[in-house]
């Protein structure tokens, strides 16, 4: 789960992410969202294009032998190249990666392009939006309950195939399916009672226990606060998800556009454009275990019981997480060495045991 924070669309990039990887990997893709329209071929980042030509995929591993020659770090030149077989399956066209022999595990998205529209169309991908839902829960079965209709038609969709209980049809190719919510316990989402969306993870969570999907929403928190102080079930929704994290921008912790608007007219501080807002992880998945999530060698603790602050920034290409630093005292446009012209550093400096402007006798 991620909570969403107030007044930006940074959930919303992860998501994309989340949509594109399963397009790109082969997996059935179920998108869910109550709130706004679902457009895939606009929304959806392609793949990133590569600037180099593509290398010959039966010459396996290639050394920087065969490449050119490093300058700076000649001593790694006998190394294998890491990102030789990832280019080896993508063309410099950003092709889809569906069609090369190997199904990477993660790729590599650029933001700044839009997914292909023949990939979306050969993709296994149905779309939920808030017309259909409420369409599906008029029925006098649910009474307008949203969130029985979506369990039980996620429900069905799991039976289909995604099954860990049932054994695989003979010849058949066990796949995956990965499922997609928005803004689940909006305003726009509609229940029997205040309940309704304790009771719709706690089932969602039976059902992918015994199946081969996964379950990625995003979670409105703001919505459940009162003077800023967050309400009791956001900990009772968080206890229902196997992992959860926070966005919390520097831009969506002002309560009025209008300061967002005045804030991104100023010029802003170091820390401020270097990232765009924290992440914070209240949650990480440990299945069928007793021990802690995270252990003593985990990234993010850095030694002596702390941890690490982690960050994120969006860039016109990518997305990317990185653990906090505190900006360099007076910025980075500050000169740390005085120059030569200055004033300043042709003074006499005091020497020890002497006295400026007189001749050191020995």
């Amino acid at each position: 789960m991620i909570e969403e924070d107030r007044q930006t669309g940074y959930s919303n990039t992860l998501l994309s992410y989340f949509s594109s990887q399963a397009i790109a990997a082969g997996h059935q893709l179920c998108v869910v969202n109550a709130d706004q329209d679902v457009d895939l071929k606009t929304q959806l980042p392609g793949w990133a294009a590569r600037s180099t030509a593509e290398p010959d995929a039966s010459a396996g591993v290639q050394t920087a032998a065969t490449s050119d020659p490093m300058k700076i770090a000649w001593r790694y030149q006998n190394l294998p190249r890491v990102d030789s077989d990832d280019d080896a399956r993508h063309s410099k066209h950003g092709s889809s990666p569906a069609e090369a022999s190997e199904v990477p595990f993660c790729e590599r998205f650029d933001l700044m392009l839009r997914i292909q529209p023949t990939a979306v169309d050969q993709a296994q991908v149905e779309v939920l939006d808030s017309g259909r839902l409420l369409c599906m829960a008029s029925d006098t079965k649910y009474g307008g309950d949203m969130y029985q209709c979506l369990l039980d038609h996620i429900a069905a969709l799991i039976d289909n195939g995604f099954s860990s209980l049932k054994p695989t049809a003979p010849g058949a190719v066990r796949n995956i399916l990965r499922i997609e919510i928005g803004s689940l316990g909006s305003g726009f989402w509609q229940g029997s009672d205040s309940l309704s969306i304790l009771k719709f993870l706690h089932r969602l969570r039976g059902l992918l226990r015994y199946s081969y999907a996964v379950c990625m929403l995003s979670f409105p928190v703001h919505l459940y606060e009162d003077t800023g102080v967050r309400l009791p079930v956001v900990r009772r929704i968080e206890h229902l998800c196997d992992a959860v994290v926070e966005l919390e921008s520097f831009e969506g912790t002002y309560a009025k556009p209008s300061d967002i608007v005045l804030r991104q007219a100023k010029s802003g501080t170091a820390t401020m454009q270097e990232y765009h807002g924290f992440v914070h992880i209240h949650k990480l998945p440990r299945l069928n275990s007793l021990t802690a999530s995270m252990g003593r060698l985990s990234l993010l603790h850095s030694g002596g019981g702390s941890a690490n602050n982690l960050a994120f920034r969006l860039r016109r290409k990518k997305f990317s997480i990185e653990t906090y630093h505190l900006p360099i005292e007076g910025g980075v446009s500050e000169r740390r060495v005085p120059a030569k012209d200055d004033p300043k550093a042709m003074r006499p400096g005091m020497g020890c045991g002497s006295t400026p402007g007189r001749t050191d006798p020995l």
